[in-house]
């Protein structure tokens, strides 16, 4: 693997791991939602072909997260930093705090 693949890889299993403290059955989705709403999709894609060529040293929930991200759909937002700053949301009496606190 090269270095750039070598981060993207350990990016996608810290984010995993993450979630799967947080909330186990949401992980996968989760983090497919982080990867979808915060990669760019360059690097979406660059993770994706890593899968495809076998995926090597991809965790469980990463490599899950993963494959959803091949498929030509994008993720509902499954956390409140990928629901933040929506048109309208100054308007709204949604709860606007991130996950982060």
């Amino acid at each position: 693997m090269s270095g750039t693949l070598d981060k993207l890889v350990y990016m996608a299993n810290q984010i995993a791991r993450e979630f799967e403290n947080q909330r186990p059955r949401e992980a996968v989705n989760a983090t497919w939602d982080h990867l979808w709403h915060f990669w760019d999709p360059r690097t979406r894609e660059m993770i994706v072909a890593h899968l495809e060529a076998g995926g090597e040293g991809l965790g469980e929930t990463a490599r899950a997260a993963v494959a959803k991200l091949a498929a030509p759909i994008q993720p509902d937002s499954q956390t409140k930093a990928t629901e933040f700053n929506q048109a309208g949301d100054h308007e709204s009496d949604r709860n606007l705090m991130s996950d982060a606190g």
